[in-house]
């Protein structure tokens, strides 16, 4: 039997050649397909530190780090560092830094709404392309670059604007507003009063109301041309041009002395006709009193008119009392109508 066969197992020295040259072909291969991407990964990715004053809550390692919404890296270690600082280190994508170097902002965000956090990076002002093991100073005056927009950090914000707001003073401005606001009440109650009565009467659609006022834009132009050309009549009067003093002699006598003339006049007849207006009253009621039905008052008055009217008719030598007298039983009157009746 030889060396390389085995008891109720059929192979000959060909196949198990080929069977060892198979199997050291494939570790070949896997080993190669290791080293490939091993090198792949490592001239791809770079590896930066961000030396940092805070730490946004719930960001640990493997938090995903993102820029413009997507993940390009993530947390690979967090340490501290000297003087109360920490020193983040991140994991990067080279291919996908678009924009980003050295002078990048951070962001501490909340990835969805369950608050789990996730780092943000923005682009800067611009400055030097990133470094492998390169570090990113965000402490002193560079901590402005950072901000902490996590779940924590809001609620933390929200604690402490409700105790610096909701105090007495605020209660105090509260109260004063509202009592300052009660003045503008008759204001809103006028406004509200003339939109409920434009609403009430309204009864032609706006796009109606609109085609009929256009018109008047026309007449309002006229107007204003009209206007004009009579300012600029007044102001080249002659007698504005050559007697000044005179016209605005009459001006002043008009404003100081006709006007409060007038004006004290009416006053004065409104004080002493005060008690003659008060007579009238009961003449006024007496009146309507003798006319108790205006209708068959009216109708009577008519008729009697229309009476007046036919018994004297008109004649070429003006109205005639139409009438005959009667005096057959008076014989001594007869002659002297010459015998008319």
């Amino acid at each position: 039997m030889p060396k390389y066969a085995m008891p109720g197992v059929a192979v000959d020295k060909k196949r198990s050649r080929l069977v060892g040259t198979i199997a050291i072909g494939v570790i070949a291969a896997v080993v190669a397909t290791v080293c490939l991407y091993r090198e792949f990964r490592s001239d791809n990715g770079l590896q930066i530190a961000l030396h940092t004053e805070q730490i946004g809550d719930g960001v640990l390692e493997g938090t995903p780090v993102r820029v413009d919404g997507v993940q390009v890296g993530t947390v690979t270690a967090i340490s501290p560092d000297e003087r109360g600082t920490q020193r983040i280190t991140l994991r990067l994508n080279r291919s996908q830094l678009h924009g980003i170097d050295d002078s990048l902002q951070v962001d501490y965000a909340p990835a969805n709404l369950f608050g789990i956090s996730e780092i943000e990076l923005r682009r800067g002002s611009g400055g030097d392309a990133l470094r492998n093991d390169s570090v990113i100073d965000l402490t002193g005056n560079n901590a402005s670059a950072i901000f902490d927009a996590t779940m924590g950090s809001m609620l933390r914000s929200l604690s402490q604007t409700g105790d610096s707001v909701l105090t007495p003073q605020m209660v105090t401005v509260i109260g004063q507003v509202q009592h300052n606001m009660k003045a503008f009440t008759p204001l809103a109650q006028s406004i509200i009063q003339v939109a409920q009565i434009v609403t009430d009467n309204q009864r032609m659609p706006p796009s109606e109301l609109a085609a009929r006022l256009g018109p008047a834009f026309y007449g309002a132009g006229n107007f204003a041309g009209a206007n004009e050309v009579m300012v600029d009549m007044i102001r080249n009067l002659p007698r504005l041009q050559s007697n000044r003093d005179a016209f605005d002699a009459g001006v002043r006598m008009h404003t100081d002395t006709l006007l409060p003339g007038i004006a004290h006049l009416g006053s004065v007849l409104g004080d002493d006709l005060s008690g003659t207006t008060d007579m009238l009253v009961p003449v006024l009621r007496l009146l309507s009193q003798m006319v108790p039905t205006p209708q068959q008052s009216g109708g009577d008055l008519t008729e009697l008119l229309r009476r007046l009217r036919a018994a004297m008719p008109d004649t070429p030598n003006g109205p005639v009392l139409n009438t005959e007298i009667d005096l057959s039983g008076m014989p001594v009157l007869a002659p002297l109508l010459g015998g008319a009746r």
